[in-house]
């Protein structure tokens, strides 16, 4: 068994920091955030490196250009997307009457009145739900999101916290690859340096080009959506791209409200058509470009994906699932280690 010991040393190491992580959420989080920041920013510090000459600098510019990002998401993306959040609730009842009402033609009687469902009683609770959260700011929507695992001091705190955490761990990536590195028995070290190498490339190939494919699809539904007259489309858009990691939810989670605004909103046959055709050039460019920019990426099975993520939000609520499909990723090639010394063995 000796000659596993490079991948059960990894595994372990794997399992500790993610026991850790749960066991020690409120007090690890803001270092997960700081070291997944810096991880997935890590080839724009790289190329700026290249450039520069200067790991500080670098490491400063690459912070300034999250802070950006995260800014323009702020002013920008997010106040339009809780827009349209606030204008569905209160569209949501209308759109359930004339549900209703075409339902009523085509069977001869309320099909909602037949499920006991009372369309006045779903509006007062999507009145309720638009209470509680559609009128809410943005800055109250972050601390509502937030508030299960910092106090308001906290926020601030970690404010501060995050942005250093992410500059260290820029700055000082080779350093704890090293002490990594050293902690591992002598014997293994070498192998143990080559396949997080391997872990490194799987992980970061696959990040990157899902965050690529993902950007594509929000773009591209919102604006073909738009186009076609869809009401809603930046939101639809939006919720396809975020959920596009998850196989066919995503591109269904999109589909769906679509061909249902299509017909029940807009209610021409053009409409529907428009949507189709939306959606299934989306799959046929995604199906082109997904190749290319995971072309080197450890493969991953759509079912391991779902598995996953069922598992991870299972066990792990929220946080499992955000971590789940990149714990898959990097034991892929461990457990790829393992049939290649069997099958040499």
């Amino acid at each position: 068994m000796r000659k596993y010991l490079t991948e059960f040393f990894f595994l372990f190491s794997l399992f500790v920091m993610i026991l850790c992580l749960f066991i020690m959420k409120s007090a690890i989080m803001p270092f997960f955030i700081g070291s997944a920041t810096a991880y997935i920013s890590y080839p724009i510090f790289k190329k700026l490196e290249t450039v520069l000459k200067n790991r500080v600098i670098s490491a400063v510019l690459t912070l300034s250009t999250i802070c950006v990002l995260i800014a323009a998401v702020i002013l920008i993306v997010l106040p339009t997307i809780v827009v349209e959040i606030e204008s569905f609730f209160n569209y949501l009842p209308k759109l359930m009457e004339k549900i209703d009402v075409f339902l009523y033609k085509q069977l001869g009687e309320h099909f909602f009145e037949k499920l006991n469902f009372n369309i006045t009683t779903f509006e007062r609770i999507i009145k309720t739900i638009y209470l509680q959260i559609g009128q809410l700011p943005v800055g109250d929507i972050f601390q509502r999101l937030f508030s299960g695992f910092f106090s308001v001091f906290g926020i601030m705190l970690n404010i501060i916290l995050v942005p250093l955490i992410t500059y260290y761990f820029l700055v000082n990536a080779s350093k704890i690859k090293e002490l990594y590195l050293k902690i591992a028995p002598q014997e293994i070290r070498e192998e143990l340096g080559e396949l997080l190498e391997k872990v490194h490339s799987a992980l970061s190939n696959y990040l990157s080009g899902q965050f690529l494919v993902a950007t594509f699809v929000g773009i591209y539904l919102s604006l073909g959506l738009y186009l076609v007259g869809i009401r809603y489309a930046f939101l639809i858009g939006f919720i396809s791209g975020v959920l596009n990691m998850i196989p066919y939810v995503g591109f269904f989670s999109g589909l769906i409200p679509s061909i249902l605004l299509a017909v029940f909103d807009n209610g021409e046959l053009r409409y529907v058509v428009g949507v189709l055709i939306v959606f299934l050039t989306e799959v046929g460019i995604e199906n082109l470009i997904y190749p290319i920019v995971m072309s080197k990426t450890t493969g991953i099975n759509p079912l391991v994906v779902l598995l996953s993520i069922l598992v991870g939000g299972y066990y792990g609520g929220i946080l499992g699932i955000i971590i789940a499909v990149p714990v898959a990723v990097m034991i892929i090639p461990v457990f790829e280690n393992f049939l290649r010394k069997k099958e040499n063995g």
